[in-house]
Order: structure tokens, then C-alpha cells, then sequence
């Protein structure tokens, strides 16, 4: 007699092996993502602007700027500005060379929010590239980035552009959305909603404040770093408490930065740097 039971056990096996060959493996696209944060870096490397401070003896970075339109209206976190004095050179803007030389450019704050953190403002002179022995110059001006209007999810895949520890020149790095709420208490820094902050996956440092948080799928601003999120160190010897970054920053949502723009009817545009473009410094106006 012919034992059914081992006849459907048979083809069991048979149809869960068929299904083992037919079904593809999942494929990570390690190389789109190289390729995406390397499009992000190359236009955010000309939209965020150091912010620095000047005294008599030098000057240092103080947080980040980016430019969210081409002709020179910028985001920054309102804290940086702490300092800030109108029509005063102690707080400008580094337009700077890719040889490492650099200029301070003067700004005005449109509005400074501090029940967000964000502060809008503009510079008081046009932005464009300058003529040089090997470049003939460009009329048009610096890139500058798009604030989205979409709400991220946790995992998105993200860029972060600024200056940590006094850099002249820009930082990118790569993260993900950790998180798009934080319930922190010791993160006080944003009166208006601290639970409504995003974590970012990145570790931050002084001069981040200010940085956008790109996402890699749209090259859209999904954010603005207010916090890195500190983890205490303590040393083995005398028990003194070090700053030690937690790899977790605090960002305010884009929604924010998009309802500062359209209090002041400015619009963010998405613009690429011109081609063979080799400094930052204004051209003189015409």
C-alpha cells in the first residue's frame, strides 16, 4: 500500500524548497547610499556657512548656518547668536576659500525664535563666486537648501553638514532618524515642544548648532540641530565628570523652520553650486 502521509510530507519539502529558490534574497544597496550621501555632500558643502565670533585676538566658530536661499537668507539655531549686535562685526558670517583663506560677511537677524531655537536671517551682501586666475567667475550665486515639508520616520537615512570643534570648512556625516519624538527632561533647550524634537543618530560638537539634517532620498532639510544629547564620563582616578557625546543630537522639526519662512514670505529653493566654482568670496556689486 502506498503511504499518503509520506506522499504530502514529500511534497511538502518539495514546494518549501521551490519557494527557497524562487524567492530572491533581500539586496542592500550599499552603494546608493554612498552614492546618495556624496550628491547630499557636495550641495551642502556650499549651503552651510560658519558663524563666527571675533574679538580683538581671533576668531572662532561658533555654530552653523545654511542657506535656504540664493540670495542669502540663512537658518541657524537661535542660541548661537547669543552675542549678536546689529550693524557689528563682533558676530559674522565665513566665506572662505578652498585654500583656507577667509572672509567675515556681515548679516542681519530677521527674527530670532527662541521658543523654537531658530533664528532667520540674511546677509547684507550678495552671495556670489568670485573671478579668480583659474575659474572665470559665475553670476550665479552659492547653493542653498530646501526645507521639506514632510514629516521624517524613524530609520530614514540622513546627512548631517556643519563645523564641530572651530573647523573653517564643513563636516559631513552620516546618521540615521533615531527617533521622531524625544521625552528627555534634561533636554530644556526649546520651550515651544521639547517632546516634538527629532534624535538624530550622530555624534555632535561644539559648532553643530545650526547644522541641517539632510535627508538622503529627497536632499530635503529635514531638520535643524539644536542639542548634542551629552553621556557623563567619569574618570577612574578622581571621579570628575567629563562631556563625553552620547551619539544622539537633538533637531528641531523642519515644520518649525517652515512656518519661520512664511512669517516672512521666504520661500526655500533647492540649488546645486555652479560648476567649476573655487571660492566663497562675494563679487563686488555692479
Amino acid at each position: 500500500m502506498i503511504d499518503m502521509n509520506v506522499n504530502r510530507r514529500r511534497t511538502s519539502i518539495l514546494t518549501c524548497v521551490a519557494l527557497v529558490v524562487m524567492i530572491p534574497p533581500p539586496v542592500v544597496e550599499g552603494q546608493n547610499i554612498e552614492t546618495e550621501l556624496k550628491h547630499v555632500a557636495q550641495n551642502a558643502n556650499f549651503a552651510v556657512i560658519p558663524i563666527w565670533y571675533n574679538t580683538s585676538e581671533n576668531m572662532q566658530v561658533v555654530g552653523t548656518g545654511f542657506l535656504v536661499t540664493p540670495d542669502g537668507y540663512f537658518v541657524t539655531a537661535a542660541h548661537v547668536l547669543q552675542c549678536y549686535e546689529p550693524k557689528s562685526a563682533q558676530m559674522t558670517l565665513g566665506l572662505r576659500e578652498r585654500s583656507g583663506a577667509g572672509s567675515g560677511v556681515w548679516f542681519d537677524v530677521i527674527e530670532k525664535d527662541e521658543a523654537h531655537d531658530l533664528a532667520l536671517c540674511k546677509t547684507t551682501l550678495p552671495l556670489k563666486f568670485v573671478e579668480s586666475k583659474d575659474n572665470p567667475g559665475s553670476e550665479e550665486p552659492m547653493a542653498s537648501l530646501h526645507v521639506s515639508a514632510m514629516q521624517p520616520d524613524a530609520g530614514d537615512f540622513i546627512a548631517i553638514a556643519g563645523f564641530p570643534l572651530g573647523s573653517w570648512f564643513p563636516a559631513i556625516q552620516f546618521g540615521t532618524v533615531a527617533a521622531t519624538r524625544t521625552t528627555n527632561p534634561n533636554a530644556g533647550r526649546v520651550p515651544a515642544g521639547q517632546r516634538e524634537l527629532l534624535q538624530i543618530s550622530a555624534s555632535g560638537n561644539k559648532g553643530n548648532s545650526g547644522s541641517p539634517v539632510i535627508s538622503l532620498d529627497t536632499s530635503d532639510v529635514i531638520g535643524v540641530i539644536v542639542q548634542a544629547q551629552p553621556a557623563p564620563l567619569f574618570s577612574t582616578t578622581e571621579g570628575i565628570p567629563l562631556a563625553q557625546s552620547s551619539g544622539i543630537m537633538l533637531a528641531v522639526p523642519a515644520k518649525w523652520v517652515q512656518d519661520l519662512l512664511k512669517r516672512h514670505n521666504v520661500t526655500s529653493i533647492a540649488q546645486a553650486p555652479p560648476k567649476g566654482h573655487t571660492s566663497y568670496y562675494p563679487l563686488p556689486n555692479k
